[in-house]
């Protein structure tokens, strides 16, 4: 394809941000890497936005791999700038609406549940005794629930409760209670979940994760290997992924003690260093070429609308 310059966001730039470098120079794309937090929003100028490395021109294409944490003021700036990218024609990978369905926990639960995919029984809230209500209804149960920050990624800040005791020594992340059924192992002792990517509607590598500990996170230790992939869980991850509108996901199942697979997370800015290191992947040339499509095809639509 012909030469074209894309801007990859991320506020620390690393292992990932090379490996897309490599993967897309190979397609003659220059990457420019920068962060969300250094545009500007410019009226005096033509598109209204300024990215550093595209002062003149606009980006052929945006890859959001990371936004930093902020306040309020400081993520809507950022989402701005995504925002009007999409509307200045600009394909960006992913879209601000995938990010807002899926940064926040509740909104993807929300997503999921109105798309009639299998995920956990969840409740969210700000009232602290409400909460507690919900949580002993189920504790008196002898149903454990997790508690997770409402954002947050890589297993922190993530609490299991056991009983009304335990809820009474949470300090919920921003006041605000995000609490879910506790998945039990398939396997007694066996905490095992699942890691699929999805870009483009298909399901481009995948593995298990299994840890000596209720959660299975890659960042918290657990151990990655590959895995093959039932067309039940392909079908999950691909419809979790088009439910929170993401270009590509990282999308995490469970398996409950029935047998049925649900959905405990879809990551709109997925790592997949772990996914690769089990798989032998490489992702990132598969993102690259999903980039890549994006661009010829963005081209293909302008010269046909002059």
């Amino acid at each position: 394809m012909p030469h074209a310059k894309i801007v990859i966001f991320n506020d620390t730039h690393g292992w990932h941000s090379a490996q897309l470098v490599d993967a897309l120079s190979a397609l003659n794309i220059e990457a420019v890497l920068t962060d969300l937090a250094d545009c500007t929003i410019d009226l005096t100028h033509p598109t209204g936005i300024l990215i550093p490395g595209f002062e003149n021109q606009l980006p052929a294409a945006a890859m959001v791999r990371g936004i930093a944490p902020g306040s309020l003021e400081q993520i809507t700036l950022r989402m701005d700038v995504l925002h009007t990218l999409s509307e200045l024609g600009v394909p960006v990978f992913n879209p601000a609406s995938a990010i807002e369905h899926t940064v926040d926990k509740a909104r993807t639960s929300l997503r999921l549940h109105l798309a009639g995919l299998n995920t956990p029984k969840t409740w969210a809230c700000e009232n602290r005794d409400l909460a507690r209500n919900i949580a002993l209804k189920h504790l008196s149960k002898h149903q454990s629930l997790v508690i997770k920050p409402l954002f947050g990624c890589m297993g922190k800040g993530i609490e299991k409760i056991n009983n009304i005791e335990q809820f009474d020594t949470i300090q919920a992340v921003g006041d605000a209670f995000y609490m879910q059924e506790y998945i039990a192992p398939f396997e007694q002792d066996l905490w095992q979940d699942w890691r699929l990517m999805v870009i483009d509607n298909k399901v481009c590598a995948a593995m298990s994760r299994r840890s000596q500990h209720w959660i299975t996170n890659f960042a918290q230790g657990a151990e990655c290997f590959p895995t093959t992939v039932t067309s039940e869980m392909e079908q999950l991850a691909i419809r979790a992924t088009q439910a929170v509108q993401a270009d590509y996901a990282g999308v995490d199942l469970i398996c409950q003690q029935d047998g049925r697979y649900t959905v405990l997370e879809v990551n709109s800015v997925p790592a997949w260093k772990g996914l690769e290191q089990a798989t032998g992947i490489n992702v990132a040339v598969n993102l690259a070429q999903a980039l890549a499509n994006r661009i010829v095809d963005n081209a293909k639509n302008k010269q046909r609308s002059c």
